[in-house]
């Protein structure tokens, strides 16, 4: 966490993809379902991929940015309460 991290969550690679996505859809739920207090980036995009995979024809894309300057960070999501 206190490390740099230069990561990217993509909806997909090179394909155009819409506005209104089923990533979007599915990021969103996944942090609104959240109920830990931290959610690292990783472990974020894993619980959603595969749902984004099987209901639309785009692949999602996680990993580092190459000559960006990480250094084994992690970006960490943290829950606020309403």
């Amino acid at each position: 966490m206190k490390l740099p991290s230069r990561t990217a969550m993509t909806s997909g690679n090179l394909k155009e993809v819409p506005d209104k996505s089923v990533f979007l859809e599915y990021l969103v739920k996944r942090l609104e379902q959240n109920t830990e207090k931290y959610l690292p980036a990783d472990q974020l995009f894993i619980s959603f991929r595969i749902a984004v995979m099987n209901n639309s024809q785009t692949e999602p894309q996680f990993g580092t940015i190459q000559n960006a300057g990480d250094e084994g960070g992690e970006f960490i999501f943290i829950r606020r309460d309403k």
